[in-house]
């Protein structure tokens, strides 16, 4: 087991050139930047090498050109709602970071979020046309009730958040090992080292889910998902899909969502979109992992909405790089608010909020409360009407 600070002598060296980082990025000469703005510019040029074109369909061998940009969230049916003048605000990896200084000396990049266009917003380069196509078109190019939806469309959902979760992981590995091929020095960051493994981790576990989805497809077999469908009663500002292993339950409590056997991860598919004077919150699990998550979705089911609100307001921007915000909701905020967001969803040491969050609901569920829960006094709340 290695360090999860440190990369060993020993150890292959993470920018994948096959040799031991003993001889090779540990003895490279440390690349220099003249200013800030220097290696703001060259971290997002890395970013845009990361950005693979591939079909993820098993078996496509369609790449380049036929590659087309695949949105994870609908233009029309969902973007469109969250737009003010064709521009909803998230993370733009595709832009150059911000480099801020949060410890003296020691700069470190950050991806706020800013204003990005529907067209490109949400979209990966995952899919080739023909199969983005064949693949979603029970839940884009049909009509479709969201209280009645059968075992494919659920499937679908929760398919396309694993899909894009998975190649947000590709990617981020890809660049991790142009940063430590292109930076040296960076394989010597603490910070960076753990970030680096904990990511590859992740990589790995989702590799299981893979399997899952690509045979489920294959047989046409749509039954392997549990899913829950939660019903906001308003149109929501926001939208959200994410991939995660939820680290502690609607009432503070520890998740154990691993296979102790082979050190694996389970994961739970989290999409979250407004449609027409009402949202939804589809939440899906693997039959076989509901072991480890039964208690947390009868938790979805029965708890309060206002508790549930309250739990995804801060779970959301910590563990999703996928946070679509409407200008108009980011507009009802005070600078506080939008400050505290920013952090938040950029800051890899805000930590300490998920930390608040869990003794919160601790607290709340002690005291048998959770019906008087008030998202308005939280700083910054996704679910204002």
């Amino acid at each position: 087991m290695f360090n999860k600070f440190r990369i060993a002598d020993k150890e292959l060296c993470p920018c994948n050139s096959g040799k031991q980082y003993k001889d090779c990025c540990k003895i490279k000469a440390a690349k220099t930047f003249h200013n800030n703005n220097e290696a703001l510019h060259f971290t997002g040029q890395l970013m845009k090498k990361s950005k693979s074109r591939f079909c993820l369909y098993e078996g496509c061998t369609q790449k380049g050109k036929n590659i087309i940009k695949a949105h994870a969230l609908q233009e029309n049916r969902i973007l469109k709602k969250l737009a003010v003048n064709g521009n909803v605000k998230m993370q733009d990896f595709t832009q150059d970071p911000t480099i801020l200084e949060i410890k003296p000396g020691k700069p470190e990049p950050f991806y706020f979020l800013t204003d990005v266009s529907i067209k490109t917003a949400t979209t990966a380069t995952c899919f080739c046309k023909t199969h983005d196509d064949a693949l979603f078109a029970k839940i884009e190019k049909s009509q479709y009730d969201l209280q009645t939806l059968d075992d494919e469309q659920l499937f679908l959902f929760a398919y396309k958040t694993f899909s894009f979760e998975l190649y947000t992981e590709m990617t981020a590995q890809k660049f991790n090992r142009l940063m430590f091929s292109n930076v040296p020095q960076t394989a010597k960051n603490p910070l960076v080292v753990w970030q680096y493994r904990t990511q590859n981790e992740k990589l790995q576990d989702l590799q299981y889910y893979k399997n899952f989805f690509n045979s489920s497809i294959e047989k046409r077999d749509f039954s392997g998902l549990e899913t829950i469908v939660l019903e906001i009663p308003f149109q929501i500002q926001f939208s959200n899909y994410m991939a995660v292993s939820p680290p502690f339950d609607i009432k503070g409590n520890k998740l154990k969502a691993m296979d102790r056997k082979n050190k694996r991860l389970k994961f739970v598919f989290f999409t979250l979109f407004p449609v027409d004077n009402k949202s939804y919150i589809l939440v899906s699990a693997l039959k076989e992992d509901m072991k480890y998550f039964s208690s947390y979705f009868e938790q979805l089911k029965s708890s309060p909405l206002p508790l549930i609100q309250y739990y995804l307001n801060v779970f959301i921007p910590l563990y999703s790089q996928n946070l679509i915000l409407s200008p108009q909701l980011w507009d009802k905020w005070d600078e506080k608010a939008q400050f505290g967001v920013q952090y938040a969803v950029a800051d890899p040491h805000s930590s300490n909020l998920l930390l608040a969050l869990k003794f919160y609901l601790k607290n709340i569920s002690k005291a048998h409360d959770e019906a008087k829960i008030n998202t308005n006094n939280i700083a910054f709340n996704f679910f204002i009407k």
